[in-house]
């Protein structure tokens, strides 16, 4: 911005800082993952060139001119985090459950999520099946995934909306029912049955963040395309 000849730098403000300015409230919000959240392993930018066997690469044959050294340099690839959305994360690899939480310093992509969003949703871990029955947590180390009702485990919620709270940031329920990411075990239930395993499950989910999670998405993808009720588990059980 140039004024009266001079020229002076503005500082570049971050997205939560501008919603900050708003005469409205306003959330900027992002799904969060675990791993990359609580992990630095995942996180490591240092030696960002490594020296790899260059038996590996690829040569031109039609080029007799060029000379193929045995070593080439490679820029290194940011490490891959599998399945990154569902997988867990073990305690002992988890800052947020430490004694020195507060003291340790954030990853990139923490550093990143507090500083752009001030609201945040989670990204897999809040869904009706990881919750009992496809990722458990550390409650079940040793025990198979629970396949019946009333067996929740929060451990990976909490420990994202405990970090979200702690920086002041709102966070967005997501998601209570969904038939992509419902319990398998609904399929033999009775109608009657379904209808009750959806009220508990509501009950016992938003009952256990109240006072922490204000606003949730309740029902994900219940319409196709064109405009029907999409053919899932609570549309044949219920109708």
């Amino acid at each position: 911005q140039a004024t009266g000849g001079t020229t002076s730098k503005t500082h570049m403000r971050s997205l939560r800082d501008t919603a900050a300015q708003c005469c409205k409230k306003v959330y900027i919000g992002a799904a969060v993952l675990p791993k990359p959240l609580f992990v630095p392993d995942h996180d490591d930018d240092d030696n960002d060139d490594i020296i790899t066997d260059g038996a590996n690469c690829e040569t031109n044959d039609n080029d007799d001119d060029d000379i193929i050294s045995s070593k080439v340099k490679q820029k290194r690839k940011r490490p891959q985090i599998k399945c990154a959305t569902i997988s867990t994360v073990e305690p002992s690899d988890n800052p947020s459950l430490s004694q020195n939480a507060a003291s340790r310093p954030l990853t990139r992509y923490a550093h990143h999520l507090t500083r752009e969003f001030n609201s945040i949703v989670i990204e897999h871990h809040l869904k009706w099946s990881p919750l009992v029955h496809t990722y458990p947590g550390p409650i079940h180390e040793s025990a198979p995934p629970a396949t019946h009702l009333g067996r929740y485990d929060f451990h990976h919620v909490d420990s994202i909306v405990d970090f979200a709270l702690r920086r002041n940031m709102h966070v967005k329920g997501h998601v209570l029912v969904w038939h992509v990411t419902s319990p398998p075990f609904l399929e033999d239930m009775s109608p009657a049955e379904v209808r009750e395993a959806v009220k508990r499950h509501i009950f016992a989910t938003v009952g256990y963040f109240r006072g922490r999670i204000r606003m949730w998405d309740v029902v994900n993808e219940s319409l196709a395309s064109d405009g029907t009720l999409v053919e899932n588990v609570f549309y044949r059980k219920m109708g």
